[in-house]
Order: structure tokens, then C-alpha cells, then sequence
């Protein structure tokens, strides 16, 4: 295998494809990325095309770039030493060469070589099959994600809360995701997902993944929804995730239908006095107490081991009866970070039930809101 690409593309495409591989693993061969070069019948690109893949097993990432190849073939490589060639690679055109398990890199004053393991040896990846693939706009998608991801839980016991659960029918979507301490929930409706249909549990890996490589690029992309996988197909790149099994929790259950205290408040104000009055919160529960009165909030922490107080006030709507109930702080601050225009709603009821935040004015055709569990407060 020998081609010629430019350092600043293949590094792009390289830094992409890191994000796969496992930190640490038992099998060397999932350490390395596999580089093979083929024609470029692959993507729309015309020429030669170098094939980048990485897999941990149950996420995979391809890339296909355009470069100017001599002679085809394929090598596997470790992944993290071959970004850092490249990535330390002066700026200018760099050659690739194979032979023996070894690849060369040949750069304007000098040569790496590096060992590498046999392509053969590398894990079959799945196969997109573009006649059973839909089109989702992009952006739809990425603000969804956007919009739970953080809500997903990295407990292991509760397996089907890893991930976000994704619903799609031909003219509406939603995406939810709960740790058991907050919930949050999009849904878009009156679009078309020309037929997209199923509900999958996706990893947050896969999300995460998807919303780098997306950026601010608003087109449809594809996506398979597979019996256990799922295929996110762009236009020089394919994300393939394993799907984590079901059944996801009825979240409806949890959600209140009673809360009849509103309150409205400036999102910034409440992010930046939360962000002050935290400070000085429980360093294990980051808890900071909401004091409602009419018209105003008192913001209030509290921290034993430093002996240390915060108190603010801060002006809202609201004139249901006086309460108190606790949070994490930090709950609240991913909450509001994903609420859109200048001020949210908080759905009450009592101190220790579960409060709901909503943004004030509201998107077309989504319906967004976030579920969030009180600390019971200390006497």
C-alpha cells in the first residue's frame, strides 16, 4: 500500500476516528486503526480514497478521504502513536508506504515506521445497506441530542438508563433521557422523517460522537435502525453503534400532572446566582436551597467543612404559597444551559415531589421540558 495525502486532511479525519478506540483493552488489535486504500466508489468523492476505521466492538467509525494512492492495500496501525506522528508532522503532503507489517511515513526531512497487525485481523464492521436507510435532517438531530444527553445515567446497574431513548414515527421524534434524579425530553412534531420509524436505547458514545462530526452543518443524513445496532450514515463518514437492550423505563409515570405553582425567572440571573451561591454548597450533594416567596427567591448553600454561607435574592414571578425545597446545583445548571430564550418556567407542587422546567416561549412544533428530584432538605 502506498498513497500521498496532506498532513492537515488525514490528521482531520484521524482526530475523529480517536474518539473510537477503547482507553485501554485486552485486544491489541482494537488499539489500532485500519487504513486501506480502495477506489473511490465508496462516497461521492471521485479517485482514490483512504478507508480510516476504528472499533471497540460496540461502536465503530469510518472515514473516507480523498487521497492520491499508487498502490492499493491495507495495514493496521497503533492509533494514538500514528496520531501523534501526524499531528506533530510539519504542515505539507506526506507519504505512506506498507510493506511487511510496517507502514513508513515518509515526511520532507525525515521517516517513522511503526509496526503494525495484518487488516485481516481487524473486526468485520457492519454493512450499510442505503436501500433500508432514512433521511433526518441533521440539525433536528443534533438539537435533540443536545438537548438530553446529559440527562443519560452512567449507572451500570440500571443498563437501559446508559443511553437516550430514541423514538421516531414518519411526521414526529422524541428523544428522553433519565439518570433517576432529572429526566429530560424533546419532542419535534409536524416534520417529515421521510418514514423513519422504531425506538432504539442509544449509547451516549454514539450521540456525542455524531454532534462533533454534525457541527453546524444543517443536511439529512442516514440512519438504519438494525435489530441490534444502529447506523448513522454522512456523507465521508459512517457511525455505527451497538444498541443497549430495552426495555427503557415508562418515564410517563414520573412525570407530574399536579404541579399548579408556576414560577418564572431570567435564566441567566438564576444560572449566574447558582453558579455564585454553589460555591460554598456540599461538596458531595451540591445542594443549594430555593426560598419562594411572592415576587422574589432567596438562593441559599451551606458547607460544614469550610464553616462557609452563601445567601442571595433575586427577583421572579410567583405568587403561590411560601415553600422551600432543595437541589443539586449542578442539576440545575445542565437544565438551564439547554433551555432556549431569556427566562424558564418551574412547575411546582410540594418540596419533595419532582419539579418540571420548561423554557417560556416555546419552539414550534418541539415540546421540550426537563424533570428535576428535590434534596430533602437538612433540619
Amino acid at each position: 500500500m502506498k498513497f500521498v495525502a496532506q498532513r492537515s486532511k488525514i490528521l482531520e479525519g484521524l482526530l475523529n476516528i480517536l474518539n473510537v478506540l477503547p482507553t485501554r483493552s485486552t485486544l491489541p488489535i482494537l488499539s489500532n486503526i485500519l487504513l486501506e486504500t480502495q477506489e473511490g466508489k465508496e462516497t461521492k468523492s471521485s479517485g482514490s480514497q483512504l478507508k480510516i476505521a476504528a472499533t471497540d466492538l460496540d461502536m465503530s467509525m469510518l472515514s473516507y478521504l480523498t487521497v492520491n494512492a499508487s498502490k492499493k492495500g491495507s495495514i493496521t496501525v497503533p492509533g494514538k502513536t500514528f496520531v501523534d506522528i501526524i499531528r506533530e508532522a510539519p504542515e505539507g503532503e506526506i507519504t505512506f508506504t506498507a510493506t511487511d507489517n510496517r507502514l513508513e511515513i515518509k515526511l520532507e526531512n525525515g521517516s517513522y515506521k511503526i509496526g503494525g497487525i495484518p487488516a485481516a485481523e481487524f473486526p468485520k464492521l457492519p454493512e450499510v445497506n442505503t436501500a433500508r436507510q432514512n433521511k433526518v435532517s441533521s440539525q433536528d438531530l443534533v438539537r435533540m441530542v443536545r438537548k438530553t444527553v446529559f440527562a443519560i445515567s452512567g449507572d451500570e446497574s440500571r443498563p437501559a438508563l446508559n443511553g437516550a431513548l430514541w423514538k421516531a414515527e414518519d411526521e414526529s421524534m422524541l428523544m428522553v433521557a433519565t439518570d433517576g434524579h432529572r429526566l429530560a425530553k424533546v419532542s419535534l412534531k409536524n416534520k417529515k422523517f421521510h418514514g423513519l420509524s422504531g425506538s432504539v436505547i442509544v449509547p451516549p458514545k454514539a450521540l456525542n460522537l455524531l454532534v462533533k462530526l454534525i457541527g453546524d452543518e444543517d443536511k439529512d443524513i442516514g440512519v438504519i435502525f438494525g435489530e441490534n445496532h444502529l447506523i448513522f450514515n454522512l456523507e465521508d463518514s459512517v457511525i455505527s453503534s451497538r444498541l443497549i437492550e430495552g426495555p427503557y423505563p415508562n418515564y410517563d409515570a414520573v412525570i407530574p400532572k399536579d404541579n399548579d405553582k408556576k414560577l418564572i425567572v431570567e435564566k441567566e440571573l438564576l444560572a449566574s446566582t447558582t453558579r455564585r451561591v454553589s460555591i460554598l454548597s456540599n461538596n458531595f450533594t451540591h445542594q443549594i436551597k430555593f426560598a419562594l416567596k411572592k415576587d422574589k427567591m432567596e438562593l441559599s448553600a451551606a458547607n460544614s467543612d469550610l464553616g462557609g454561607e452563601a445567601r442571595e435574592t433575586i427577583p421572579c414571578d410567583y405568587s403561590g404559597e411560601e415553600m422551600e425545597m432543595g437541589y443539586n446545583a449542578n442539576y440545575v445548571l445542565d437544565i438551564l444551559k439547554q433551555m432556549d430564550g431569556d427566562k424558564v418556567t418551574f412547575s411546582l407542587n410540594t418540596p419533595v415531589s419532582a419539579g418540571m422546567i420548561f423554557p417560556k416561549e416555546k419552539k414550534e412544533n418541539e415540546e421540550y421540558f426537563c424533570l428535576i428530584m428535590p434534596l430533602r432538605l437538612a433540619d
